[in-house]
């Protein structure tokens, strides 16, 4: 793959340039062609002056760039701009490069005569199918400024919840790094420099010495044999991981697994009852809404239970008779959509359901980072405390030697 860098004019005669990563110049000119664009030049970017642009136009749009995006597009459409005319203006100040490029896009795919949601589905690495939906929804409806701003909403809302998570895990993974490049040093450089003294005097190491002796020993001579075991371990296991059933193993983990499982299903029933809410609100059909779902959860062990949730509800089963069935949510959450259902307010409910587990993903949090931080060192101080038991032992007997 290349990153090719075009220059070419619309159907509008405005002079338009970009960088579209190709196998070919073929690839680059049918990307063109489709967007009835006429080329007037496609050549391969130079990596010496274009690295720091082809490290941008190739980032990942996260879910910060979406909020930012929705905000400011529901903010030119509440003041009175049209679709085209906001878009090409968000083109124009969006920082991030590839964001920029595919709202250019979008842009002429409207002039072309598609609605904004079928521009955006063209573009789906970029832009969700929950906001996709909402986008069409909001189009239907004649709302587009107020789905927008709900978006907006709901994607500052998860990202703020993703750092928070980010945030919580950074000091023991700091704290944990640390201690094993301690570790690391104390076997390879410093234990051998201590042995070689008590060696020179004859005297008869202890167990635990011989012990970290020969770890050390090992770890200096043949580290590559440990290279290649961890790599090669890592490696089986991303392939394994990349298989369905390896992923669907891996995901069921991620919700069962003691301690993190309970944090990790909290995540998910926020994520649920938040993204079902919003659907719902805009006016989508709760079948649609579960699909939609599905489609953004990443992870496959809750996509098969939302599969059957899914049947259930299109076989006439309430949702809420239906969650329970699953036997992956709580109580609370299946208890309550039956209440929203029979009352007629269910996005209403969700959306408390919603704000709940957020509080309870918070208090997880700090539940969490408080049970791992002392669990961390306790037991890296127990292993650093080893090493240096095992290096003091020999002067005792040394002591008694010379004594």
């Amino acid at each position: 793959m290349a990153v090719y860098q075009y220059k070419a004019k619309d159907k509008t005669g405005r002079t338009i340039k970009g960088h579209f990563e190709a196998q070919s110049r073929e690839e680059v000119l049918k990307y063109m062609r489709e967007r009835s664009y006429y080329p007037l030049s496609v050549e391969i970017q130079k990596k010496s002056w274009n690295i720091n642009v082809n490290l941008d136009i190739n980032r990942r749009v996260k879910v910060r760039d979406l909020a930012i995006f929705c905000r400011q597009f529901a903010t030119t459409l509440k003041s009175g701009i049209t679709v085209v005319e906001g878009l090409s203006l968000l083109s124009k100040q969006t920082v991030h490069k590839k964001l920029s490029q595919v709202i250019s896009d979008i842009c002429d795919d409207i002039l072309k005569g598609n609605s904004l949601s079928e521009a955006m589905s063209k573009e789906t690495s970029v832009f969700p199918n929950l906001l996709i939906s909402m986008v069409e929804s909001g189009e239907a409806s004649s709302n587009l400024d107020r789905v927008m701003e709900d978006m907006a909403d709901h994607f500052e809302k998860q990202h703020k919840l993703n750092q928070k998570i980010k945030s919580a895990f950074t000091y023991p993974v700091i704290v944990s790094i640390v201690a094993v490049l301690v570790v690391g040093l104390l076997l390879t450089f410093v234990m051998p420099t201590f042995v070689g003294i008590f060696d020179s005097f004859g005297s008869e190491l202890p167990f635990p010495t011989k012990m970290i002796l020969w770890i050390s020993n090992s770890l200096k001579n043949f580290w590559y044999i440990y290279l290649f075991i961890i790599s090669t371990t890592i490696f089986s296991l991303k392939k394994y991981i990349d298989t369905p059933k390896g992923r669907f193993i891996v995901d069921k983990l991620k919700i069962k697994m003691p301690l993190f499982g309970e944090l990790n299903n909290k995540v998910f029933m926020e994520r649920f009852a938040s993204t079902i809410s919003v659907l719902l609100s805009s006016g989508v059909d709760i079948l649609d809404a579960i699909e939609i779902v599905q489609k953004v959860v990443g992870n496959e062990y809750i996509k098969a239970s939302l599969e059957k949730v899914k049947i259930g509800v299109r076989e006439g089963y309430g949702l809420g008779k239906t969650i329970e069935s699953t036997r992956v949510f709580p109580p609370l959450v299946y208890q309550m959509i039956d209440i929203g259902e029979r009352s007629g307010s269910l996005d209403y409910v969700l959306k408390k359901i919603s704000t709940f587990y957020e509080d309870e993903v918070e208090n997880s949090i700090q539940q969490l980072t408080t049970m791992i931080e002392p669990l961390i060192i306790v037991f890296l101080g127990g292993i650093v405390g080893f090493i240096v038991i095992s290096m003091i032992l020999p002067v005792f007997d040394l002591y008694n030697i010379i004594g």
